[in-house]
């Protein structure tokens, strides 16, 4: 039978160093803070992400394109919540840059697309060197990922 934990009740003050039971061992909340990803984690599955976006949307499969481009946003805003001295400048990428691509993949506009997608790959290169990282160059792979279907289902 299974030890019983007590659980944290929101509401509870006299909790001083509260803690959670992740199934194995009780944890404090700093050491499940450290568990968050930072964005040395996260950034590679956004540039899969981004690799997906590209090739969907060559396949004109713009529902899977926009989902893609929408996941890389929320892996972003995640980077944000543990690394918030990039807060600025991925609130500023998300805005100037993302949204031409996501208006031309509303648009179905395979050109602009194109050309949006090149121009924010760039600017997320040059960002990179602001924040003294430019060994962290992403370049778009000369195939699609083989792990996905690119093809239209609508």
């Amino acid at each position: 039978m299974a030890e019983e934990h007590p659980k944290f009740e929101l509401g509870r003050t006299e909790l001083t160093n509260p803690t959670g039971f992740n199934g194995h061992k009780d944890m404090t909340l700093d050491e499940m803070a450290a568990l968050h990803p930072g964005l040395a984690i996260l950034m590679p599955m956004v540039g899969t992400r981004w690799w997906n976006v590209f090739y969907a949307a060559k396949e004109s499969n713009w529902q899977l394109a926009t989902f893609q481009v929408r996941e890389a946003i929320s892996l972003m805003n995640k980077g944000v919540q543990t690394r918030p001295r990039y807060a600025e400048a991925i609130a500023e990428y998300i805005e100037k840059d993302l949204s031409p691509v996501l208006a031309a993949l509303n648009n179905k506009d395979f050109v602009a697309f194109e050309k949006a997608f090149h121009a924010a790959t760039d600017r997320a290169n040059e960002y990179h060197e602001e924040f003294k990282k430019g060994y962290l160059i992403w370049k778009l792979p000369d195939h699609p990922n083989p792990q996905v279907d690119f093809t239209p289902r609508d």
